[in-house]
């Protein structure tokens, strides 16, 4: 079932089974606005319902989901996702993501979500001054707002805002953790791709370093009552299996991947467009990375399994000029004291925190290779293909690995042979899939070919050594994945490409 088709559906069916509806107060109801006049702020509608209408409890409540443990992020953020239930069932888990933000400095919010209430056409953006809450006003960036309504994909659509709670119940949280900021509303509804495209680029257009875009969005919807039951045991962790392979999608920037897990798995996710949307404004830069940050279900809060909301919280960053010198250091010196524990006791090597400067940078999610040559012959080369775990953690296990090459299973790396070793390590930005190989530049890009099983890795310094041009890579990546030399030409073969920030001992980082 599509999610679109089902949405009308759905919403009565989500306020009635994740929310005790409670009645909306006082000035904050839309229906109090005299008939006829322009809105200049824009009501809240959803105080009493998906949060406190106290302004003082609900300052509270916001506070406590802030004060939770904040996830390890490196860099400033860039953009968010986060649900949009009733802060007693995802309050926590959007909490950790805006906790990310304490700190840093915005002058523009963008928001992107769905609209329960009509069909979006396109895209919409209210022409107001502000937005109310009970925590105060927040004022409308009238520079976006009036640069995406001059967009030919943005109409104001008023229906489709009218008691919308998808962006709204993002604004407390916003309201609490930042302290001087404009905001401007889009809602997304469903985009051709080049309509996504021209949309991804007038957004594009105004981010800068005091600009952060959120994403509002629940994900799966499952249950009789919400026309979706992909599954019937197990259900609790099929939910979260479902949730592993669309986030997957998403911190890798996957436009054609999330387009097509939507299209295979029908996964009921209300900001399908909106995240989609965000992905095609986040491509074109290779340095982006994501992880999410929390994770929960309704079905957790309730013990309900029947009928269950799937909610997470994603964070984005630019690795921008990529690691440290010091940052550097550390990770080379902690494969160098791995390699020589491994090698005599045949274990990774328990991790001092207090020996190594173990950074935010550090302990993000990422992916690397470790490179071991002996006086310029290799002794061994493995790593991650995708940030699966802390940067750090991939070090010290590609460095294990890295001693115990396949290829060199007859003569693998021994102790008396560690002193003489020089140790490489190269950091991976995230894949990107190519829609035409020739837009491969050597000497900046990795490939990876995929077909089936079959896949194949090039770093990028491999073409620049061999003194390869851009056919011969392509050609060398296919036989590396046990492909035929020209499979980069067939549409069956999908081509990634990514960087490499490679550092060695001695050696300056790219």
């Amino acid at each position: 079932m599509d999610a679109r088709s089902g949405l009308a559906r759905w919403w009565p069916v989500l306020a009635s089974v994740v929310l005790p509806l409670v009645l909306v107060h006082g000035s904050c109801t839309a229906a109090q606005e005299p008939a006829g006049q322009a809105k200049k702020v824009h009501p809240c509608s959803g105080a009493g319902r998906w949060f406190p209408a106290d302004a003082e409890k609900l300052g509270r409540t916001v506070d406590a989901f802030l004060s939770l443990p904040e996830p390890a992020v490196p860099r400033q953020p860039i953009a968010l996702v986060c649900p949009h239930a009733g802060y007693q069932y995802c309050g926590a888990v959007a909490g950790k993501a805006y906790a990310t933000l304490k700190g840093y400095p915005y002058r523009r919010v963008i928001l992107l979500g769905p609209s329960h209430q009509a069909q979006v056409r396109g895209a919409s953006v209210l022409r107001v001054e502000a937005y109310k809450t009970p925590l105060g006003s927040i004022r409308v960036d009238a520079e976006a707002r009036d640069a995406l309504l001059e967009c030919s994909i943005v109409t104001e659509q008023p229906a489709a805002h009218q008691n919308e709670h998808s962006v709204e119940n993002q604004l407390p949280m916003l309201q609490r953790v930042l302290k001087d900021f404009k905001m401007v509303e889009v809602l997304v509804g469903n985009l051709k791709p080049e309509e996504r495209a021209t949309l991804a680029a007038a957004v594009r257009d105004l981010v800068n370093e005091e600009t952060l875009l959120v994403v509002s969005t629940d994900f799966c919807h499952f249950g009789p009552r919400f026309g979706h039951v992909p599954f019937r045991e197990h259900v609790r962790d099929s939910l979260k299996a479902l949730n592993d392979r669309a986030v997957e999608k998403i911190v890798q920037v996957d436009v054609a991947g999330w387009d097509t897990f939507l299209r295979e798995t029908g996964d009921t996710i209300c900001g399908r467009d909106a995240v989609g949307l965000l992905l095609e404004i986040l491509e074109p830069w290779d340095d982006v990375q994501g992880r999410r940050v929390a994770y929960n279900t309704s079905g957790d809060v309730t013990g309900d399994w029947s009928n269950s909301v799937t909610y997470a919280a994603v964070v984005f960053w630019q690795m921008t000029g990529g690691l440290t010198r010091a940052e550097q250091r550390t990770l080379l010196r902690l494969a160098r004291d791995t390699v020589a524990f491994y090698v005599k006791n045949g274990k990774a090597p328990q991790v001092d925190e207090v020996k190594y400067d173990l950074t935010a940078a550090l302990k993000a999610p990422g992916a690397a290779f470790v490179t071991l040559e002996n006086k310029g012959r290799l002794r061994g080369c493995i790593g991650h293909v995708v940030a699966v775990k802390p940067l750090y953690l991939s070090v010290i296990e590609n460095a294990c690995r890295a001693c115990e090459d396949p290829r060199f299973k007859a003569d693998p790396v021994t102790e008396a042979e560690v002193p003489q070793l020089s140790i490489e390590i190269s950091c991976l930005t995230p894949m990107r899939r190519l829609a035409d190989p020739k837009e491969v530049q050597v000497g900046r890009d990795g490939l990876m070919m995929v077909r089936g099983w079959r896949r194949g890795l090039l770093l990028p310094q491999v073409p620049t050594e061999q003194g390869w041009n851009r056919e011969e890579f392509l050609t060398y990546a296919c036989r590396k994945a046990g492909l035929p030399p020209d499979a980069w030409k067939e549409p069956e073969t999908q081509v990634y490409r990514f960087g490499a920030q490679v550092f060695g001992e001695g050696g300056e980082g790219e």
